[in-house]
């Protein structure tokens, strides 16, 4: 890690939002482990817990959240049974976007991490909408150091 870069995304230290997840038997896979989707599926449920504890989610607002970009990097198998702990951190804000990372821990040990994008929208329009002083505060106490 650079001086001023943000702690590596593997680093616990670097989330500031956390939520607990539980490995389903369900999740497993023919060879044993926790299948790929289900990775996806620990990221969805960490963000939306994200979204409703800072108020950028609420059922049938007039502004919403779409994705309009998801990357996920698997580091780790996952095994059943187990609880995982999944963090996240505000890398970026823009006009009308936000770009997440998230962090799948097992213990200490990074499972997987991923970076997704989301765009405030208008659910009428279904139109982009700038980040008013609301949400932008919302925001900004999950941002990442020096990001």
């Amino acid at each position: 890690m650079s001086a001023g870069a943000p702690a590596a995304a593997t680093d616990p230290a670097a989330y500031r939002f956390w939520t607990d997840e539980q490995i389903r038997f369900a999740d497993l896979d023919l060879l044993g482990h926790v299948n790929n989707i289900a990775f996806t599926v620990y990221a969805e449920s960490g963000r939306a817990a994200f979204l409703r504890e800072t108020g950028l989610w609420v059922p049938f607002a007039p502004r919403q959240n779409v994705i309009v970009r998801l990357e996920l990097d698997y580091r780790r198998e996952l095994h059943y049974p187990g609880r995982l702990r999944v963090g996240l951190r505000v890398l970026e804000i823009g006009r009308s976007s936000f770009r997440l990372g998230i962090g799948l821990f097992d213990g200490e040990h990074c499972a997987a991490t991923a970076e997704t994008v989301l765009v405030r929208i208008d659910a009428e329009s279904r139109k982009a909408v700038a980040l008013d002083a609301v949400e932008l505060a919302c925001l900004q106490p999950y941002l990442a150091a020096n990001a």
